[in-house]
């Protein structure tokens, strides 16, 4: 066979090949398993319980602040996002090729009523994994619809059946974009949506369900409210949908994964009611050992800490979880580092100042008590050692001590510092920091403590004017105007006028409600003007 005479079979061949190829690359089996990561559908790393998850941006703006900094465009961004208007376009083509009502009506269905929303985070970090679980009485005849659809449409198929009770409950897929593939799955008036194909596949070569996530996915279908509470379980949350918002954020993810070593506090959450919006804490009362406020006293530290931060935390610290790291970090130093996870005690704080950068924050601890400090001093050398490297100055003058050393980065030359005064030890990768906390303790500037009433209930403060001059600061010198000025035109069009909003706001302290004793718990956690 000649060239010529091939050409229509070669394109044909081609064309069947592609073919394939897009429908590998487009379908849900082909697509890394999320699972892969340990993602665990039982432990969400937040939770939204919401009368209308398409109300929520707007209500969110009904917070002034919000509102001068976020603007209408929070609502346009969700409301126009790539994803949503993949999957309506879809929608409404399957909707027009079947003569089925669904298009924008079925989105509404999902994002307009009650509904409870869970979010995982990816191997980046970001809440990108998602469920949806809904009751709503007309998803029987959506479901059967589906089904029709499934048999002769390109972008829906049937993937598979999940056991719910006594009864089988078939899993579609829907492709709505490139490389995006979302599974639904209702069993009588409960629907559950799961943003990626690996939730709930991607388990053994035999049975390609993931045994753990069939589990919690059944358990969502379940009709019975006692028994669909298990994204709820880990936020200590009981049965029932508010008539508002409530939003519960792990720790764990708002630290990076750096929780267990302050493990009393486990969640944040934040509900809006009649126009309202309050926040809690969740607390596990055990960890904080005894309950009331001695376990999470945080006067020392506002003594200690300079006044005018940009944003300052407090949290409680287990200082027991650090043993495992210090055993670590000394066996492979030659260093006996464990004991000192014994010298300190109580809360510990990360502070950001205008004057530095978001990069080279402060950290503050107590140590158990005041004395010793020869032998203490020698510890934390120890430590300063085998995590910068030997000090470049040492200063034992007096009470304290201190350690540093230069350190060259891509991002330019650091000076890692270590102090101890007293019963305070202080670290920051910028020396001013430093001397400003010591500075606090030799009574020659004005503490935290100063402008704060009852400070041993303060566990946070955010001054809005510092942080924008924080963040004034660090864009001025990430996108200088002379080598990247489309970018920092488009910071200064669209960003600049935002911190001028945010400037204009007073400084906030967070103040805890009362304590649990034991077990864990939603404290109320006040947002208090500083005068």
């Amino acid at each position: 066979m000649n060239l010529k005479a091939a050409r229509p079979y070669l394109l044909a061949a081609l064309i069947s090949v592609g073919a394939l190829a897009a429908w590998r690359s487009f379908g849900w089996n082909t697509m890394d398993p999320v699972n892969s990561l340990g993602l665990d559908l039982s432990r969400p790393d937040a939770l939204i319980l919401s009368h209308s998850i398409a109300a929520l941006p707007r209500d969110l703006l009904t917070i002034p602040l919000a509102r001068d900094v976020l603007r209408e465009d929070l609502v346009f961004y969700y409301e126009q996002s790539e994803d949503r208007l993949g999957l309506k376009g879809t929608l409404r083509r399957i909707a027009y090729e079947h003569e089925l009502d669904w298009g924008d009506q079925l989105i509404r269905v999902i994002l307009d009523q009650p509904a409870e929303m869970a979010l995982w985070r990816d191997g980046d970090g970001t809440l990108r994994h998602f469920a949806v679980a809904v009751t709503r009485s007309r998803l029987g005849r959506v479901v059967e619809e589906a089904a029709k659809v499934a048999l002769k449409d390109t972008q829906m198929r049937l993937a598979g059946e999940l056991r719910v009770g006594d009864a089988n409950a078939q899993v579609y897929a829907l492709d709505y974009a490139h490389g995006r593939t979302l599974l639904f799955v209702a069993h009588g008036e409960r629907m559950v949506i799961l943003s990626h194909p690996g939730m709930l596949y991607g388990g053994d070569k035999e049975d390609r369900l993931d045994a753990r996530a069939k589990k919690v996915v059944a358990g969502l279908l379940d009709p019975d409210a006692r028994n669909n509470g298990v994204l709820r379980q880990g936020f200590q949350l009981g049965a029932g949908i508010p008539s508002g918002h409530s939003v519960a954020v792990k720790a764990d993810f708002l630290s990076f994964g750096y929780q267990p070593f302050f493990g009393a506090l486990q969640a944040l959450r934040f509900d809006f009611s009649r126009n309202k919006w309050q926040s809690q804490v969740l607390l596990d009362g055990a960890a904080l050992k005894g309950g009331g406020y001695s376990g999470y006293d945080s006067r020392p530290l506002w003594d200690t800490l300079p006044y005018g931060a940009s944003a300052c935390f407090s949290v409680p610290a287990d200082w027991a979880a650090m043993r495992p790291v210090l055993k670590r970090l000394g066996a492979a130093r030659d260093a006996q580092l464990e004991p000192l996870a014994a010298q300190f005690s109580g809360p510990a704080a990360a502070c950001w100042y205008g004057t530095s950068n978001l990069y080279t924050p402060v950290f503050v601890a107590r140590r158990a008590q005041a004395g010793g400090g020869a032998d203490r001093d020698a510890a934390l050398a120890a430590l300063f050692g085998a995590t910068v490297g030997p000090s470049d100055a040492v200063d034992s003058a007096g009470a304290g001590a201190r350690w540093q050393r230069a350190r060259p980065t891509p991002a330019g030359a650091f000076t890692p510092t270590l102090a101890a005064s007293g019963d305070t030890v202080v670290f920051s990768a910028d020396p001013a920091l430093v001397d400003g906390v010591l500075a606090v303790q030799a009574k020659r500037a004005a503490a935290a403590s100063d402008r704060l009433p009852a400070p041993a209930r303060t566990i946070g403060i955010v001054n809005p004017a510092a942080l924008a001059q924080l963040m004034r600061k660090e864009a001025s010198e990430v996108l200088p105007a002379a080598t990247e000025p489309v970018l920092r035109g488009a910071f200064d069009t669209h960003m600049a006028p935002r911190l001028d909003a945010l400037a204009r706001y007073p400084a906030y302290r967070m103040v805890l409600g009362p304590l649990p004793a034991s077990g864990k718990a939603w404290t109320r956690l006040e947002w208090q003007a500083i005068q």
